[in-house]
């Protein structure tokens, strides 16, 4: 086998984790997912970005963070944030996104996945944490962009 091969996992692998996170095995509906996934992932941003990943925390009473993993992306002017709950549990972080230039404005975030729409302040993103509220097998894919 090569070793490429050897790294990469079996497509099953990929389509039962889609199938759990939206809790079908629809083949429209993953084809729908992956499309959202693709649309979302497109650009150049995630071939030539600054790619970084993102410090959580939790609180002690609640260590469901651990089950929560995120990274961001950055080139020139376009930012991106992913989230990502790994677990079959709800979890909850605060998300430290490591950009300075976030302070003292205010932050747009459409979610390529879900097509919500947030906004934050850059200080409460840059220095106490995005806070995620994420349902088991959730994602996010933010665009970040500021206001």
């Amino acid at each position: 086998m090569s070793e490429a091969a050897a790294k990469t996992p079996p497509a099953p692998l990929f389509s039962g984790i889609a199938q759990i996170a939206l809790g079908s095995e629809n083949p429209a509906e993953l084809a729908a997912f992956y499309r959202r996934l693709l649309n979302a992932t497109h650009g150049d941003l995630f071939r030539n970005g600054q790619w970084s990943l993102c410090d959580r925390s939790g609180w002690p009473d609640n260590q469901s963070f651990q089950n929560i993993v995120a990274w961001c992306w950055v080139k020139d002017d376009e930012r991106s944030l992913i989230v990502v709950n790994f677990g079959p549990e709800p979890a909850q972080a605060r998300v430290q996104v490591p950009w300075d230039q976030l302070r003292a404005r205010t932050w747009r975030l459409d979610d390529g996945l879900s097509a919500e729409t947030y906004e934050r302040s850059g200080n409460e993103m840059r220095d106490g944490g995005l806070y995620v509220d994420l349902a088991p097998w959730q994602s996010h894919v933010f665009q970040v962009r500021a206001l």
